[in-house]
Protein backbone atom coordinates (compact mmCIF):
# COMPACT_ATOMS: atom_id res chain seq x y z
CA UNK A 1 0.00 0.00 0.00
CA UNK A 2 0.63 3.08 -0.97
CA UNK A 3 2.30 5.72 2.39
CA UNK A 4 -0.75 8.10 3.39
CA UNK A 5 0.23 11.66 3.65
CA UNK A 6 -2.00 14.57 4.80
CA UNK A 7 -1.36 17.83 5.44
CA UNK A 8 -3.69 19.82 7.86
CA UNK A 9 -4.13 23.55 8.27
CA UNK A 10 -6.05 26.59 9.55
CA UNK A 11 -6.35 28.70 7.04
CA UNK A 12 -8.89 31.46 5.69
CA UNK A 13 -8.90 30.04 1.71
CA UNK A 14 -10.50 33.05 0.57
CA UNK A 15 -8.66 35.48 2.42
CA UNK A 16 -5.10 33.49 1.71
CA UNK A 17 -5.68 31.62 -1.43
CA UNK A 18 -1.80 31.58 -1.76
CA UNK A 19 -1.69 29.75 1.39
CA UNK A 20 -3.72 27.07 0.19
CA UNK A 21 -2.82 26.72 -3.52
CA UNK A 22 0.94 25.92 -1.52
CA UNK A 23 -0.71 23.32 0.60
CA UNK A 24 -2.38 22.08 -2.39
CA UNK A 25 1.28 22.34 -4.23
CA UNK A 26 2.20 20.27 -1.54
CA UNK A 27 -0.05 17.16 -1.76
CA UNK A 28 -0.01 17.60 -5.38
CA UNK A 29 4.07 17.12 -4.78
CA UNK A 30 3.12 14.32 -2.26
CA UNK A 31 1.24 12.27 -5.28
CA UNK A 32 4.08 12.23 -7.55
CA UNK A 33 6.01 11.34 -4.96
CA UNK A 34 4.06 8.11 -4.78
CA UNK A 35 1.93 9.04 -1.79
CA UNK A 36 -1.44 8.56 -0.99
CA UNK A 37 -1.94 12.53 -0.04
CA UNK A 38 -4.72 14.67 0.69
CA UNK A 39 -5.06 17.68 2.86
CA UNK A 40 -7.92 19.23 5.62
CA UNK A 41 -8.21 22.34 5.93
CA UNK A 42 -10.13 24.15 8.73
CA UNK A 43 -11.83 27.61 8.46
CA UNK A 44 -9.63 29.88 11.03
CA UNK A 45 -12.84 30.26 14.05
CA UNK A 46 -14.07 28.02 16.77
CA UNK A 47 -15.53 25.70 15.06
CA UNK A 48 -12.37 25.45 13.08
CA UNK A 49 -9.96 24.95 15.58
CA UNK A 50 -12.19 21.99 16.96
CA UNK A 51 -12.13 20.66 13.83
CA UNK A 52 -8.18 20.69 13.68
CA UNK A 53 -8.15 19.06 17.10
CA UNK A 54 -10.32 16.40 16.40
CA UNK A 55 -8.29 15.47 13.12
CA UNK A 56 -5.13 15.18 15.20
CA UNK A 57 -6.85 12.80 17.87
CA UNK A 58 -8.65 10.79 15.12
CA UNK A 59 -5.70 10.61 12.24
CA UNK A 60 -4.43 7.23 11.13
CA UNK A 61 -2.54 8.74 8.57
CA UNK A 62 1.46 7.82 8.46
CA UNK A 63 2.99 11.16 7.77
CA UNK A 64 1.03 14.73 8.71
CA UNK A 65 1.65 17.51 7.89
CA UNK A 66 0.74 20.76 10.10
CA UNK A 67 1.06 24.40 9.65
CA UNK A 68 2.06 26.18 12.28
CA UNK A 69 -0.52 29.00 13.78
CA UNK A 70 0.41 30.69 16.84
CA UNK A 71 -2.91 31.29 18.58
CA UNK A 72 -3.81 27.37 17.57
CA UNK A 73 -0.30 25.30 18.61
CA UNK A 74 -0.67 25.59 22.50
CA UNK A 75 -3.86 24.03 22.06
CA UNK A 76 -2.56 21.40 19.37
CA UNK A 77 0.76 20.05 22.31
CA UNK A 78 -1.26 17.30 23.38
CA UNK A 79 -3.31 16.22 20.12
CA UNK A 80 -0.23 16.24 18.31
CA UNK A 81 1.87 13.82 21.11
CA UNK A 82 -1.23 11.53 20.79
CA UNK A 83 -0.91 11.57 17.29
CA UNK A 84 2.56 10.54 17.16
CA UNK A 85 1.94 7.77 20.04
CA UNK A 86 -0.13 6.29 17.19
CA UNK A 87 2.40 5.83 14.99
CA UNK A 88 2.28 9.43 12.97
CA UNK A 89 5.18 11.04 11.91
CA UNK A 90 4.41 14.72 12.93
CA UNK A 91 5.93 17.45 10.48
CA UNK A 92 5.31 21.10 11.77
CA UNK A 93 5.49 23.51 8.96
CA UNK A 94 6.68 26.85 10.20
CA UNK A 95 5.92 29.10 7.28
CA UNK A 96 7.71 32.62 8.44
CA UNK A 97 10.11 32.49 11.50
CA UNK A 98 8.15 33.48 14.58
CA UNK A 99 11.11 36.06 15.53
CA UNK A 100 9.89 37.72 12.25
CA UNK A 101 6.17 37.68 12.96
CA UNK A 102 6.54 39.48 16.53
CA UNK A 103 8.17 42.55 14.19
CA UNK A 104 5.39 42.10 11.50
CA UNK A 105 2.77 42.88 14.54
CA UNK A 106 3.81 45.98 14.79
CA UNK A 107 2.92 47.27 11.88
CA UNK A 108 0.39 44.41 10.93
CA UNK A 109 -1.85 45.07 14.04
CA UNK A 110 -3.23 48.25 14.55
CA UNK A 111 -5.06 47.56 18.10
CA UNK A 112 -2.27 47.86 21.01
CA UNK A 113 -4.16 45.77 23.10
CA UNK A 114 -4.78 42.67 20.99
CA UNK A 115 -0.93 43.21 19.58
CA UNK A 116 0.31 42.52 22.96
CA UNK A 117 -1.92 39.81 23.11
CA UNK A 118 -0.38 37.93 20.28
CA UNK A 119 2.92 38.55 21.33
CA UNK A 120 2.74 37.65 24.26
CA UNK A 121 1.27 33.91 23.49
CA UNK A 122 3.83 33.71 20.82
CA UNK A 123 7.10 34.30 23.47
CA UNK A 124 5.41 32.30 26.19
CA UNK A 125 4.37 29.19 23.84
CA UNK A 126 8.19 29.52 22.83
CA UNK A 127 9.59 26.06 21.58
CA UNK A 128 7.80 23.85 23.74
CA UNK A 129 4.56 23.34 21.38
CA UNK A 130 6.81 22.17 18.94
CA UNK A 131 8.08 19.46 20.96
CA UNK A 132 5.77 16.57 19.87
CA UNK A 133 7.00 17.21 16.35
CA UNK A 134 9.21 14.61 14.50
CA UNK A 135 10.47 17.36 12.07
CA UNK A 136 10.11 21.23 12.06
CA UNK A 137 10.40 23.08 8.68
CA UNK A 138 11.87 26.14 8.73
CA UNK A 139 12.70 28.85 5.23
CA UNK A 140 14.86 30.82 7.25
CA UNK A 141 16.62 31.29 10.57
CA UNK A 142 15.09 31.71 13.78
CA UNK A 143 15.73 32.87 16.93
CA UNK A 144 16.95 30.82 19.71
CA UNK A 145 14.43 31.21 22.30
CA UNK A 146 12.07 29.52 19.75
CA UNK A 147 14.68 26.34 19.06
CA UNK A 148 15.31 25.99 22.45
CA UNK A 149 15.54 22.26 22.94
CA UNK A 150 13.83 21.74 19.07
CA UNK A 151 16.72 22.96 17.46
CA UNK A 152 18.27 19.10 16.74
CA UNK A 153 14.73 18.00 14.72
CA UNK A 154 14.29 22.19 13.04
CA UNK A 155 15.41 21.68 9.34
CA UNK A 156 15.86 25.11 7.64
CA UNK A 157 15.23 24.37 3.61
CA UNK A 158 14.27 26.56 0.91
CA UNK A 159 10.46 27.38 -0.24
CA UNK A 160 9.37 24.67 -2.88
CA UNK A 161 6.93 25.96 -6.06
CA UNK A 162 4.88 23.74 -8.23
CA UNK A 163 6.12 23.91 -11.70
CA UNK A 164 3.90 23.29 -14.30
CA UNK A 165 4.86 21.57 -17.57
CA UNK A 166 2.95 24.01 -19.13
CA UNK A 167 4.25 27.68 -17.35
CA UNK A 168 5.69 29.03 -20.41
CA UNK A 169 9.63 30.84 -20.16
CA UNK A 170 10.47 33.93 -21.15
CA UNK A 171 11.58 33.91 -24.33
CA UNK A 172 13.09 37.73 -23.88
CA UNK A 173 17.04 37.83 -25.41
CA UNK A 174 18.77 41.46 -24.25
CA UNK A 175 21.42 42.67 -26.66
CA UNK A 176 23.51 45.24 -26.32
CA UNK A 177 21.58 48.64 -26.79
CA UNK A 178 18.17 47.33 -26.03
CA UNK A 179 15.87 48.45 -23.30
CA UNK A 180 16.06 46.46 -20.51
CA UNK A 181 12.66 45.20 -19.36
CA UNK A 182 12.24 44.42 -15.24
CA UNK A 183 9.32 42.69 -13.89
CA UNK A 184 8.33 42.79 -10.10
CA UNK A 185 5.06 41.05 -9.26
CA UNK A 186 3.57 41.25 -5.56
CA UNK A 187 0.98 42.09 -3.48
CA UNK A 188 2.49 45.32 -2.64
CA UNK A 189 3.94 46.16 0.18
CA UNK A 190 6.47 48.44 2.34
CA UNK A 191 8.46 45.45 2.74
CA UNK A 192 9.08 44.26 -1.03
CA UNK A 193 11.48 47.26 -0.92
CA UNK A 194 10.63 48.48 -4.80
CA UNK A 195 11.06 52.74 -3.56
CA UNK A 196 14.74 51.68 -3.09
CA UNK A 197 14.32 50.21 -6.84
CA UNK A 198 12.34 53.26 -8.09
CA UNK A 199 15.05 55.62 -6.61
CA UNK A 200 17.71 53.83 -7.97
CA UNK A 201 16.55 53.97 -11.41
CA UNK A 202 16.07 57.71 -11.18
CA UNK A 203 19.37 57.94 -10.11
CA UNK A 204 20.52 56.40 -13.11
CA UNK A 205 18.49 58.57 -15.13
CA UNK A 206 21.45 60.92 -14.29
CA UNK A 207 23.88 59.31 -16.16
CA UNK A 208 24.38 59.65 -19.81
CA UNK A 209 25.82 55.92 -20.04
CA UNK A 210 23.31 54.10 -18.00
CA UNK A 211 21.14 51.54 -19.53
CA UNK A 212 17.83 51.92 -20.70
CA UNK A 213 15.60 50.56 -18.32
CA UNK A 214 12.14 49.70 -18.16
CA UNK A 215 10.13 48.64 -15.28
CA UNK A 216 7.15 46.90 -14.97
CA UNK A 217 5.35 46.69 -11.22
CA UNK A 218 2.49 43.79 -11.26
CA UNK A 219 -0.17 43.78 -8.22
CA UNK A 220 -1.96 45.34 -6.18
CA UNK A 221 -1.70 46.53 -2.17
CA UNK A 222 -1.11 49.20 0.19
CA UNK A 223 2.16 50.46 -1.33
CA UNK A 224 0.94 50.94 -4.76
CA UNK A 225 -0.43 53.97 -4.72
CA UNK A 226 3.02 55.60 -2.63
CA UNK A 227 4.74 53.85 -5.46
CA UNK A 228 3.15 55.48 -8.03
CA UNK A 229 3.49 58.83 -6.51
CA UNK A 230 7.25 58.45 -5.88
CA UNK A 231 7.74 57.67 -9.42
CA UNK A 232 6.00 60.73 -10.31
CA UNK A 233 7.97 62.46 -7.85
CA UNK A 234 11.06 61.15 -9.21
CA UNK A 235 10.19 62.06 -12.78
CA UNK A 236 10.35 58.70 -13.93
CA UNK A 237 6.53 57.55 -14.63
CA UNK A 238 7.66 57.48 -18.48
CA UNK A 239 10.48 54.32 -17.14
CA UNK A 240 7.27 52.53 -14.66
CA UNK A 241 4.56 50.59 -15.68
CA UNK A 242 1.66 49.54 -12.87
CA UNK A 243 -0.39 46.64 -14.14
CA UNK A 244 -2.32 46.10 -11.36
CA UNK A 245 -3.07 42.47 -10.54
CA UNK A 246 -2.63 40.07 -13.20
CA UNK A 247 -3.22 35.97 -13.86
CA UNK A 248 -3.29 33.54 -16.52
CA UNK A 249 -2.62 34.88 -20.59
CA UNK A 250 -2.18 38.55 -19.17
CA UNK A 251 0.25 38.02 -16.81
CA UNK A 252 2.14 35.83 -19.06
CA UNK A 253 2.50 38.08 -21.43
CA UNK A 254 3.75 40.71 -18.95
CA UNK A 255 6.75 37.67 -18.54
CA UNK A 256 7.36 37.16 -21.60
CA UNK A 257 9.29 40.32 -22.70
CA UNK A 258 11.14 40.31 -19.24
CA UNK A 259 14.73 40.07 -19.26
CA UNK A 260 15.36 40.31 -15.05
CA UNK A 261 13.21 39.97 -12.13
CA UNK A 262 12.94 41.81 -9.38
CA UNK A 263 12.24 40.13 -5.21
CA UNK A 264 11.81 42.11 -2.31
CA UNK A 265 14.34 44.40 -1.64
CA UNK A 266 13.03 45.59 1.70
CA UNK A 267 12.87 42.75 4.19
CA UNK A 268 14.72 44.06 7.03
CA UNK A 269 11.60 45.77 7.00
CA UNK A 270 9.89 43.08 9.20
CA UNK A 271 13.52 42.01 10.52
CA UNK A 272 14.83 38.97 8.29
CA UNK A 273 18.49 38.71 7.28
CA UNK A 274 17.64 35.52 5.64
CA UNK A 275 13.92 34.46 3.49
CA UNK A 276 13.28 32.15 1.28
CA UNK A 277 11.08 34.27 -1.27
CA UNK A 278 8.91 32.14 -3.27
CA UNK A 279 8.52 34.89 -5.95
CA UNK A 280 12.17 34.49 -6.19
CA UNK A 281 11.42 30.92 -7.33
CA UNK A 282 8.75 31.82 -9.98
CA UNK A 283 11.17 33.89 -11.27
CA UNK A 284 13.55 31.35 -11.79
CA UNK A 285 10.86 28.53 -13.35
CA UNK A 286 10.26 31.02 -15.85
CA UNK A 287 13.55 31.46 -16.93
CA UNK A 288 14.79 34.57 -15.48
CA UNK A 289 17.64 35.55 -13.34
CA UNK A 290 16.64 37.67 -9.78
CA UNK A 291 17.73 41.04 -7.80
CA UNK A 292 16.96 40.37 -4.37
CA UNK A 293 17.72 41.26 -0.96
CA UNK A 294 19.24 39.46 2.51
CA UNK A 295 20.19 35.67 2.35
CA UNK A 296 18.20 32.46 0.50
CA UNK A 297 19.13 29.23 1.68
CA UNK A 298 18.97 28.02 -1.79
CA UNK A 299 21.44 30.48 -3.14
CA UNK A 300 24.94 31.35 -2.65
CA UNK A 301 25.86 34.89 -1.60
CA UNK A 302 27.93 34.82 -5.70
CA UNK A 303 25.26 33.34 -7.66
CA UNK A 304 24.89 34.11 -11.33
CA UNK A 305 20.90 33.25 -10.82
CA UNK A 306 19.66 35.65 -7.96
CA UNK A 307 22.13 38.90 -7.94
CA UNK A 308 22.28 40.63 -4.53
CA UNK A 309 21.87 44.17 -3.69
CA UNK A 310 22.26 44.99 0.52
CA UNK A 311 19.78 44.41 2.76
CA UNK A 312 19.35 47.94 3.63
CA UNK A 313 17.94 51.16 2.83
CA UNK A 314 20.84 51.82 0.27
CA UNK A 315 19.76 52.76 -3.21
CA UNK A 316 23.82 53.35 -4.30
CA UNK A 317 24.13 49.21 -4.71
CA UNK A 318 20.73 48.43 -6.48
CA UNK A 319 22.12 51.56 -9.14
CA UNK A 320 25.56 49.97 -9.18
CA UNK A 321 24.06 47.09 -10.36
CA UNK A 322 21.37 47.88 -12.71
CA UNK A 323 24.28 49.83 -14.26
CA UNK A 324 26.31 46.98 -14.83
CA UNK A 325 23.50 44.14 -15.60
CA UNK A 326 24.28 44.94 -19.52
CA UNK A 327 28.19 43.40 -19.10
CA UNK A 328 26.96 40.29 -16.97
CA UNK A 329 26.19 36.77 -18.83
CA UNK A 330 23.28 35.82 -17.89
CA UNK A 331 22.44 31.98 -17.79
CA UNK A 332 19.61 31.00 -20.19
CA UNK A 333 16.21 30.98 -19.90
CA UNK A 334 16.64 27.29 -20.31
CA UNK A 335 18.96 26.17 -17.98
CA UNK A 336 17.38 29.10 -15.24
CA UNK A 337 14.15 26.36 -15.63
CA UNK A 338 16.00 23.32 -15.83
CA UNK A 339 17.79 24.62 -12.26
CA UNK A 340 14.53 25.78 -10.89
CA UNK A 341 13.08 21.75 -11.70
CA UNK A 342 15.75 20.50 -9.72
CA UNK A 343 16.40 22.39 -6.77
CA UNK A 344 13.49 24.72 -6.53
CA UNK A 345 10.32 22.56 -7.00
CA UNK A 346 7.93 21.56 -4.54
CA UNK A 347 9.33 17.52 -5.01
CA UNK A 348 12.45 18.29 -4.56
CA UNK A 349 12.09 20.15 -1.33
CA UNK A 350 8.86 17.45 0.04
CA UNK A 351 11.73 14.74 -1.49
CA UNK A 352 14.52 16.19 1.30
CA UNK A 353 11.84 16.63 4.26
CA UNK A 354 11.03 12.66 3.89
CA UNK A 355 13.94 11.43 3.84
CA UNK A 356 14.68 12.95 7.00
CA UNK A 357 11.90 11.50 8.59
CA UNK A 358 13.19 7.87 7.45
Amino acid sequence: MKQQFEYIAFVDTEKTPGVAKKIESTVASAKKLGLSAKSTLFSPNLSGAWGFIKALFNTKTEVVFVRFSSLLFPFLFFPLLVARLKGAKIVVDVPTPRKSVLVELKTAEPRLVVRIFKQLISLLSASWVLLPANLIVQYAQESAWYLFGVKHKTLKIGNGINIPNNLPIANAAWCSGDTLNLIAVAQLAQWHGYDRLLKAIAKLEQQPSAPQLQLTIVGEGEALEPLKSLAKALNIDNKVVFTGFLSGAKLDAQFSHAHIGVASLGLYRIGLEEASVLKTREYVARGLSVIGAAHDPDFPENSEIRLMVSNSDSVDDIAELLATLPERKLMSPVKLRAYAEQNLSMESKLKSILDKLN
